[in-house]
């Protein structure tokens, strides 16, 4: 539980600024465009991990079956999204898409799982 609260401090800004790099909207130059761009990525990266890996407060069978679950829908709508992305998009906008893709299956995931759950807990407590 702790290191799931520790990914979602990590996540939302690291996300935020990357998503603020790739509009344009903030910019930086040189070492130092590199560094909050890369910084972007790994915090982005560590904190979903972090959210993914970290245990629920009752975790059981049903919840490692929703992982599971949960993995493979969001590879298909990751595959999905990929195909999509390699037959409509060229050029620079494709290496834009590219870079925001490396932490797409993720993102994929943490919500896929998060709607399940809330699915789960929902149809539990109305039983």
């Amino acid at each position: 539980m702790y290191f799931q609260i520790a990914g979602w401090i990590l996540f939302i800004p690291s996300l935020i600024t990357g998503v603020l790099l790739l509009l344009n909207i903030i910019g930086f130059s040189g070492s130092t465009e590199i560094a909050v761009n890369d910084a972007a990525i790994i915090g982005t990266t560590i904190g979903t991990l972090f959210i993914v890996c970290s245990k629920e407060r009752h975790e059981d069978e049903m919840t490692r079956s929703i992982r599971l679950n949960s993995l493979l829908k969001s590879f298909y709508v990751y595959a999905g999204i990929l195909v999509l992305a390699t037959l409509l998009i060229n050029g620079i906008p494709f290496f834009m898409f590219m870079s925001a893709n490396l932490v797409l299956m993720p993102l994929l995931y943490v919500l896929t799982f998060r709607i399940e759950m809330h699915r789960y807990n929902k149809l539990s407590s109305d039983e």
